[in-house]
């Protein structure tokens, strides 16, 4: 004998909820507390990584206080200790821009692999794409992050071929 139990209208993999890491018009001081929240241990155990004391570093993070102030230094390294960019991305979106990893090029130098990588990233974001753009559909906000990863990747992919171009230029600059 066999059962079989089905759950109908409960989202798959997480589409249907959860919020991104930064939200929209996160402020700093808010990104870095989450990121500072989030590091195993906690602000104390940040603190300790950052050799900074932790009730400074709380207080810095606390969003009522006015009398200590996280330093842009400071912030680069609460970054750079837990691996998280929401204070990154976050002061991006304050400014209207995006941020992208910078990523080395995996084409080795080889112009028609970069141009397959090209294509392959074209592909993966022509789909996600269509995923989004639906007719009749609302696209969640894990397929717009997906579709903003592809978007990044394809900016890449084309950054990669253009560089391979430029690696195959004469070094002579009088060359034509």
């Amino acid at each position: 004998m066999s059962l079989t139990i089905s759950i109908q209208g409960l989202p798959g993999y997480g589409d249907e909820q959860g919020e991104a890491d930064s939200a929209a018009g996160m402020d700093l001081v808010d990104a870095a507390q989450m990121t500072a929240q989030h590091f195993p241990g906690g602000v104390p155990a940040l603190a300790k990584a950052m050799g900074v004391s932790p009730n400074t570093l709380q207080h810095k993070l606390n969003t009522n206080n006015d009398r200590y102030i996280l330093g842009l230094k400071e912030s680069l390294l609460i970054q750079q200790v837990t691996g998280n960019n929401a204070v990154l991305h976050a002061m991006a979106a304050a400014l209207g821009f995006t941020c992208t990893r910078a990523v080395a090029d995996q084409s080795g130098g080889d112009p028609m692999e970069a141009f397959w990588r090209f294509q392959q990233e074209m592909v993966d974001f022509t789909q996600q794409a269509t995923n989004c753009f639906r007719p009749g559909a609302t696209p969640s906000r894990n397929a717009h992050r997906r579709l903003e990863y592809h978007a990044n990747e394809l900016a890449a992919a084309l950054n990669h071929m253009v560089a391979a171009s430029a690696a195959l230029l004469p070094k002579d600059r009088d060359a034509v």
